[in-house]
């Protein structure tokens, strides 16, 4: 047996057995986020009962069919009608869009403005490529659409990644345009 061997094995059983810990939830720390879980599912619940003037929901709520634990809560900025005959991506198209993200307390996150790769503010990327909010709010979008987006933390981040754990985080977003319509590749 080799050196190398020697050292990646067991490197590999600690690695796999912190893993395990963690999917099992031994490090949940939401008791140190308590405070701030209740102000997001506060802001959660307040957005999605709010109405307008004649009591008509603001927010809709949209479930992806493949994933039906998640949601987000949506509201349009534009005439739907307007936009009803435009493409809507699918999953692996390639799309354009312009977006800023925050959390509930209005700090301002990422925001797709200082990008000028594709376009001036244009953030390039496939809906499935990003968070299952963002993802969802994408193909459920016709190009021209623009929309507030408020997704809920398991929808987005979760207990981890870049932001705040357990943030419920709130979109400003309008798609531009489909670059690549891909179809799935039959089989």
């Amino acid at each position: 047996m080799n050196l190398r061997k020697i050292f990646v094995l067991p490197a590999l059983a600690i690695l796999a057995a912190s893993s395990l810990s963690s999917c099992l939830g031994n490090d949940d720390d939401s008791a140190d986020y308590a405070e701030w879980i209740a102000k997001n599912e506060k802001y959660l619940t307040d957005k999605e009962a709010e109405t307008d003037d004649s009591g008509k929901k603001v927010y809709e709520r949209i479930v992806p069919s493949w994933c039906p634990g998640a949601y987000v809560l949506a509201t349009w900025h534009n005439d739907r009608s307007k936009t009803e005959g435009n493409l809507v991506p699918m999953d692996n198209s390639t799309v354009d869009v312009i977006y800023e993200c925050s959390y509930v307390d209005g700090t301002m996150i990422d925001k797709s403005y200082s990008n000028t790769t594709y376009g001036d503010s244009v953030y390039r990327c496939m809906p499935n490529e990003n968070i299952v909010g963002f993802w969802t709010m994408l193909t459920h979008m016709h190009v021209g659409d623009s929309v507030t987006c408020v997704i809920p933390s398991n929808a987005g981040y979760g207990a981890s990644g870049s932001v705040i754990p357990y943030s419920t985080l709130i979109y400003h977003m309008k798609l531009k345009r489909i670059h690549a319509y891909e179809t799935p590749s039959k089989k």
